[in-house]
């Protein structure tokens, strides 16, 4: 798969092999046709699922569990046959963005960004400072203006580029972004979406998956 944005596939076969996906979930029933069937590598959009379907393919990615009549398949394996080691091991090469941010209220930016890598893996701190100074400048971002703010002071975008630094620091195997454009103008817009792009650049055996979510959730 190259880089270039995909849209999902929502027809997948239910006894498709799970090798070479990199997210693929179905629930039972499934009378919207809201199947998604991702491959390993490059970046992808969700198109909007309904909330409920949305909420329950966030939760199961999140869990490492499909819950009942559902099937979920991430990084090429089944999870349904994992035991919870297995799981817990996979669940550490996913990363998740919610449509806020998902930031700490009482962490500035720049310990939001650096305090999963600094708890999971403290070796990697090290060239830290360089990186998050090289990835806000490639988005045309002054780390001045941001690394102190508190999430209360922060824009929508400044909240979703703080999200995004955190995440790419981290390196993960599968990125799932909640993408909502309210809140945002039309340059912090073209500036999200280069997001994909740069994690891909970093991590270029990744995948990164792009859900829309409706306006007003």
């Amino acid at each position: 798969m190259s880089q270039a944005e995909s849209t999902a596939q929502r027809d997948a076969d239910p006894a498709a092999s799970p090798q070479g996906v990199a997210l693929g979930y179905e629930a039972q029933p499934d009378r919207a046709n809201e199947r998604v069937w991702i491959p390993i590598g490059g970046s992808h959009r969700v198109p909007c699922l309904s909330e409920f379907r949305r909420k329950s393919l966030v939760s199961a990615v999140l869990e490492v569990n499909p819950g009942p009549q559902a099937r979920l398949v991430l990084l090429g394996v089944d999870v349904d046959g994992l035991r919870p080691a297995g799981r817990a091991a996979l669940r550490e090469r996913i990363a998740y963005i919610p449509a806020d941010g998902g930031l700490l209220s009482n962490l500035n930016a720049w310990e939001n960004m650096v305090l999963p890598i600094g708890f999971h893996h403290p070796r990697q701190l090290s060239g830290v400072e360089a990186q998050v100074k090289g990835l806000l400048e490639g988005l045309a971002v002054d780390p001045r203006t941001l690394l102190a703010k508190l999430p209360e002071r922060m824009t929508s975008y400044e909240k979703k580029l703080t999200a995004y630094v955190r995440i790419a620091l981290e390196k993960p195997d599968l990125v799932l972004a909640e993408e909502e454009p309210g809140g945002m103008d039309p340059a912090e817009r073209a500036a999200a979406t280069r997001f994909p792009a740069v994690y891909l650049e970093r991590c270029p055996a990744g995948t990164y998956v792009q859900l829309e979510v409706a306006s007003g959730h």
